[in-house]
């Protein structure tokens, strides 16, 4: 039987450890390996998987969860009936999953700073592919760059079409960067910042290389965000090296045809807030007829009639993402929609002027309130907060001497929360399989930190 468990633990242990090497390959691969974590730590942990688990956070993942479940299938049964409700139960394996993540962390049965290693030399490896990729017009595995109308490229390395290169690098590069100074043992504060700030250039150059523009400012901002939270006084020091590299990045575009081009557009496609509140005020009582039909409203005979009516510019495409998804909200506040909900019934609202269709709302925060309602998100809410908070706490205050969990670690695992749950940034769908892997990944490596108790040393 100890023969067993210890095969259990071992088979476990190296799930964990090639988890992100899953991202590369695809959802099936990514499922796979998750739904795998789940059955082999039931199995070993059995009763124990939720040994000393702090009730008020348990309690607030548990009621996320219901609340997933219950607004879909209210919607379903009630509302309108929902393809995609039988979803919200197989969303039910995150819930699994970070039981048995966090169990992994609170049992010490892994080593989080390897695990920090394989995310590092995972985004090292993709960079490094992007960059030859740039140089010769084809990657390690023969993969051409990407190139659209209007001479826009995207270098998407080993993910071929796949435009997910730049969101890849961003998720595991500032999480996994922090492993160096665990790798390299420097002693030298000045050698480590030297690598550092080279490795977070690379990475930079290469997320700007890939195309992806949300990305690239999302890793400007991780860095404002390590400049605010580092502890020592080195902090100076990140914050003239994110002025520098934003500078540098500015000067680059400008120089740039094809840069300064995806900046603007870029810019001219952040929806203006203004425009959103004062076209959901606005009413089109004579449209109400084509309500659900699926109609848009340019295809309407009173497409150039209607009153008060302004078609803006679609630009990007988020100004009438959000709107729409601001409006949907607003027909059910409480409890949303149901799981996948915006690709469902954003076809009630194509018949009004500024509404589009697509998969998701592309931003965590509308796709929640959607989903889940203004209760969802505030439970969200309160998970992040609660896990930052904690995590800051023991990262700020705690002896790393009589501690055998390093500083760089709380480090990296707060700011990947933080660049994860950013509310402005438009982003994939939080329920998306990728998304929502990493998500629950860090979720529970943070309840993890938080629910261990530090081994002093004797």
């Amino acid at each position: 039987m100890i023969t067993v468990n210890k095969a259990l633990l071992k088979i476990l242990q190296s799930l964990f450890y090639i988890f992100p090497v899953c991202f590369i390959f695809g959802n099936l691969t990514i499922n796979l390996a998750l739904i795998s974590i789940i059955l082999v730590g039931f199995i070993y942990y059995k009763k124990n998987i939720l040994k000393d688990f702090n009730k008020k956070i348990l309690f607030l993942f548990v009621s996320f969860f219901i609340v997933v479940l219950l607004s879909s299938y209210i919607n379903y049964f009630f509302i309108e009936a929902n393809k995609d409700a039988i979803k919200s139960i197989l969303y039910l394996r995150y819930l699994l999953f970070l039981f048995v993540i966090r169990a992994l962390i609170i049992n010490r049965h892994i080593n989080i700073n390897y695990f920090l290693s394989i995310c590092f030399l995972l985004s090292f490896l993709i960079a490094l592919d992007i960059l030859i990729q740039s140089l010769i017009g084809k990657n390690i595995i023969g993969n051409n760059i990407i190139e659209f109308p209007g001479g826009i490229k995207y270098h998407t390395g080993v993910f071929g079409n796949e435009l997910i290169a730049g969101s890849f690098l961003l998720t595991f590069s500032t999480i996994g960067i922090f492993s160096i100074f665990n790798l390299l043992k420097i002693e030298k504060k000045l050698i480590n910042l030297i690598i550092f700030f080279t490795l977070i250039l690379f990475f930079l150059i290469s997320i700007l290389l890939s195309g992806n523009r949300m990305p690239l400012l999302m890793f400007l901002i991780f860095l404002v965000f390590l400049g605010l939270i580092y502890k020592k006084k080195e902090k100076l020091y990140f914050f003239s090296f994110a002025t520098i590299v934003s500078i540098l990045l500015s000067f680059l575009i400008i120089n740039s045809e094809n840069l300064i081009k995806r900046a603007g557009n870029f810019i001219v496609g952040i929806p203006n807030p203004i425009i959103i509140i004062e076209e959901l005020k606005k009413e089109y009582p004579n449209l109400k007829k084509y309500e659900s039909s699926g109609i848009q409203f340019h295809n309407l005979e009173e497409f150039k009639s209607t009153k008060n009516s302004k078609v803006y510019p679609f630009f990007t495409g988020h100004l009438p993402i959000y709107i729409t998804s601001i409006d949907l909200f607003l027909d059910k506040p409480i409890v949303g929609g149901g799981i996948k909900s915006f690709r469902n019934n954003c076809h009630n609202k194509i018949h009004l002027p500024n509404r589009v269709c697509e998969n998701h709302p592309h931003n965590y925060i509308l796709e929640i309130l959607n989903d889940t309602g203004l209760i969802g998100l505030t439970i969200i809410f309160c998970i992040v907060t609660y896990l930052l908070l904690n995590n800051y706490k023991d990262y700020k205050f705690s002896e790393p001497e009589k501690s055998k969990i390093s500083n760089w670690i709380y480090l990296a695992i707060i700011l990947s929360i933080l660049t994860q749950f950013f509310p402005f940034k438009s982003t994939g769908s939080f329920f998306s399989t990728f998304n929502s892997s990493f998500i629950f990944l860090i979720l529970g490596i943070s309840i993890g930190l938080n629910d261990l108790k530090y081994e002093k040393r004797p």
